[in-house]
C-alpha cells in the first residue's frame, strides 16, 4: 500500500511540474519615468544663482579663499541624460565663472530632477570649478559631474 502511495504522489509531483513548465507567462512590461521635461536651461538665472550660491558656500566653510563668482559666461549645454531606466534627469551643462580676483576658471555642473521623497520635490544643482576643488569632492577637474 505504501508503495502505491508513494508511487500515485510522484506521479502527481511530475506531472504537475511537467504543466508548470509548459505555461509561460509573459514577462512584466518595463515600466519607465516620464522625462522630466521642466528641467531648467543651462543658463536659467535660478540656476546660475545656485552656482554661484554653491562657491559662496564652500568659499565660506571649506577654502576660506575669500573669492566669489562675479559671473558666468559662455554657458553650455553638454548632455542630457532622460527618460532612460534611471527615475533622475540630468542635465550636464559647463561655463567660464569669473571670479572677484579676475581670473577664469572653467565651471562644470549638473542640473537633475525630479528629486523624489517627501522633503526633496524639484531639481538640485551640483557643480565645481575647475582649480578650486582642493578635496577633490568631484575627482581631478570636476570629472564625476562630466557626461
Amino acid at each position: 500500500m505504501l508503495r502505491i502511495l508513494t508511487a500515485f504522489l510522484l506521479v502527481a509531483t511530475l506531472a504537475g511540474a511537467a504543466q508548470a513548465a509548459d505555461y509561460t507567462a509573459a514577462p512584466p512590461p518595463v515600466m519607465h519615468a516620464p522625462a522630466y521635461t521642466t528641467l531648467p536651461a543651462c543658463d536659467e538665472p535660478s540656476v546660475l544663482a545656485r552656482v554661484t550660491g554653491n562657491f559662496a558656500y564652500q568659499d565660506a566653510h571649506v577654502t576660506l579663499a575669500g573669492l566669489a563668482i562675479s559671473r558666468i559666461d559662455g554657458v553650455r549645454e553638454r548632455a542630457l541624460k532622460a527618460g532612460g531606466p534611471s527615475l533622475t534627469d540630468v542635465r550636464y551643462c559647463s561655463g567660464t565663472a569669473w571670479l572677484s580676483n579676475g581670473r577664469a576658471s572653467e565651471v562644470v555642473y549638473i542640473i537633475e530632477g525630479p528629486m523624489k521623497g517627501p522633503f526633496s520635490i524639484g531639481w538640485n544643482v551640483e557643480s565645481c570649478v575647475v582649480g578650486h576643488d582642493p578635496w577633490h569632492v568631484y575627482e581631478t577637474r570636476c570629472r564625476s559631474i562630466r557626461p
